[in-house]
């Protein structure tokens, strides 16, 4: 009997984690892309340093 609950309280663990795993996945599927552009007054990405 003990092997069962024990079975039992690893198999919820498990499901437990797919089901947030899943919920964090899909968050992070509708959460905006993070902007590429360089904010007014800063130097993009591809500038050298010290230069706008």
């Amino acid at each position: 009997m003990e092997t069962f609950a024990t079975l039992a309280v690893v198999m919820a663990m498990i499901a437990l984690g797919v089901i947030l795993v899943h919920l964090a996945n899909r968050q992070h599927a509708i959460a905006p892309p993070p902007s590429t552009e360089a904010a007014p007054g800063r130097p993009g990405r591809d500038a050298a340093p010290g230069r706008e």
